[in-house]
């Protein structure tokens, strides 16, 4: 086997493979080296219930499909058989009386909705709607596929802006209070808070009010891939098979190689070594620099300021159902499209029931009723189960990893996990009556700590591999030296969601570890500078 590469990355996720299919492009030598049986990370799709029956068990919704500029750089869609579907209804959440509060793709759908409950609020939704799209085309999303820069310079140039006043504005607001000043009704509130904080900012955390316009937006712009995620893999592992790269999985590394400064290649458990000139890592911070380096090799300061970094102290109970037939919920009786959401929010009716909720997580307990989302694929996708008129459900709740009783041992116990899924498929069938125990053929449970033992870089559940706190954002994700994914060592870099701008399926991380690298190694750049970020700096936002 060759041992001599250009670029060698560690951890074959999204961010992985994303960073290779753009260096392999550029006929530089790329060696991918996964620890897990299979490429793709998080982007997985399997059949853990019943053979024909494709569950996404990590990844499922893909929210910067019409931003990431892999979709276009790579051809993805055009030459290597990715497609993706965009729900019309991006969320509903049911109400216990038969009525149904909507988000729909298109503003004015939503507008109409909404209005049956407040005019008032969805006066503030439709106003709200279209200055964040504002903010997401000129900012927010470009910004997103820019190296960052340090926080107080970003501050201060957009504060020059009238855009830039008014979300900085909104930085030391909470969720909740922003919320609560913006709407009136309580089923809204209840909407807006479950929507806005589905990936894990904290309804009471200040500081990054400045991201809640972001996942506003992006409630209504959230896709799936047909066939499953994994799709997105295949097509990101073609690029790079094509372009000569290689791939290997099953690779249980020793330690990165640095030599007089320097990262110089990889050494595996058996003593197999990998030289290169780059290495990317795309695992956690802890990892990288404690485990595979080693204290010793980058200074005790810089070792004791990793170790603080907070994980989330939540993560995903998830239930994953193979089902006999689609889900029929009460409110959809008389408007059968609400069968078809994309996503469900269930069993917290306002921002009161919300706050409770997420006050247990923060007690380490869990509520007697659950506060889930659900989501059927195959209502949308036929693709993802073989076999006819049958379906895939997918139910998760925020839980602590850590539980006042038991400690996070507990989620070890069948027995407990799968009362716990009980109640959560008990909350479902309170809102859909015909998905029960005639309608569950099988389910297959995942709990926090199976998603550790299963990502070894998502310590404690931590699906972004770390918490979004205003210590760990933007210029300081992870930390003023490596946010930018160069780090300490020369030729090493970093690319997962430890660092900017952070989890979740953005093609960012990745994408922005391979700019640095072919800048550092004097190769040609065959990628544009994206369209977006050309139009914004045109109209003096300061992206760079």
């Amino acid at each position: 086997m060759e041992k001599k590469y250009d670029v060698i990355i560690i951890g074959g996720g999204p961010n992985g493979l994303l960073a290779g299919a753009y260096l392999s492009k550029c006929g530089l030598k790329v060696l991918v080296l996964e620890r897990r049986y299979e490429m793709g990370g998080g982007l997985a799709t399997e059949e853990v219930t019943m053979g024909g029956f494709f569950h996404n068990t990590h990844a499922i919704y893909m929210m910067m499909v019409d931003y990431a500029p892999a979709y276009k750089d790579l051809r993805l869609e055009e030459e290597y058989g990715l497609r993706h579907i965009y729900p019309s209804l991006q969320f509903a959440m049911p109400l216990s009386d038969g009525r149904c509060i909507c988000l729909y793709s298109d503003l004015e759908r939503t507008y109409k909705g909404l209005s049956k409950f407040s005019k008032k609020d969805a006066d503030t939704y439709k106003e709200l709607y279209i200055k964040f799209k504002g903010w997401m085309e000129d900012f927010l999303g470009p910004y997103t596929y820019c190296q960052p820069k340090a926080t107080l310079e970003v501050a201060m140039e957009m504060e020059r802006l009238e855009m830039g006043k008014e979300m900085f504005g909104l930085t030391d607001k909470t969720p909740i209070e922003l919320v609560k000043g913006w709407f009136t009704d309580e089923h809204i509130q209840g909407l807006m808070i479950s929507m806005i904080c589905f990936w894990g900012l904290d309804p009471g955390q200040s500081g990054l009010g400045y991201l809640v316009p972001l996942y506003m937006n992006r409630s209504t712009n959230y896709r799936i891939c047909v066939g499953g995620s994994h799709m997105l893999t295949q097509s990101l592992i073609k690029v790079i098979l094509e372009n000569k790269g290689t791939l290997l999985t099953t690779q249980n590394i020793k330690k990165i190689i640095v030599e007089d400064g320097k990262a110089v290649g990889v050494e595996r458990e058996d003593g197999e070594v990998f030289e290169a000139k780059a290495v990317i890592s795309t695992i956690d911070t802890h990892q990288t620099f404690l485990k595979l380096i080693g204290e010793d090799k980058i200074g005790e300061d810089f070792a004791e300021s990793l170790k603080p970094w907070m994980w989330e102290h939540w993560s995903f109970f998830s239930t994953h159902l193979a089902l006999e037939e689609a889900p029929e919920f009460t409110a959809a009786k008389g408007d059968s499209e609400i069968n078809q959401a994309l996503i469900y929010l269930l069993g917290a009716e306002s921002i009161g029931e919300y706050i409770e909720h997420y006050k247990g997580i923060e007690e380490k307990k869990l509520s007697d009723s659950p506060i889930i989302s659900a989501s059927f694929p195959t209502v949308h996708d036929s693709l993802q189960c073989r076999h006819s008129g049958k379906h895939t459900g997918l139910i998760q709740e925020h839980v602590p990893y850590d539980l006042a009783d038991g400690g996070a041992d507990r989620w070890y116990s069948l027995s407990f996990k799968e009362e716990r899924s009980d109640k959560c498929i008990e909350v479902l069938t309170r809102y859909a009556p015909n998905i029960n125990s005639d309608t569950i053929r099988s389910r297959y449970i995942s709990t926090p700590i199976d998603c550790e033992n299963k990502f070894l870089d998502m310590v404690k559940g931590s699906i972004k591999q770390g918490q979004y706190h205003p210590l760990q954002m933007g210029y300081m994700r992870p930390n003023e030296e490596c946010s930018r994914h160069r780090t300490p060592i020369k030729g090493l870099y970093l690319g997962g969601s430890c660092t900017y701008p952070g989890g979740t399926v953005l093609l960012a991380n990745g994408y922005l570890a391979a700019e640095v690298v072919v800048e550092d190694l004097g190769v040609e750049k065959w990628w544009p500078e994206p369209e977006m970020i050309k139009k914004a700096i045109q109209k003096g936002i300061p992206l760079k």
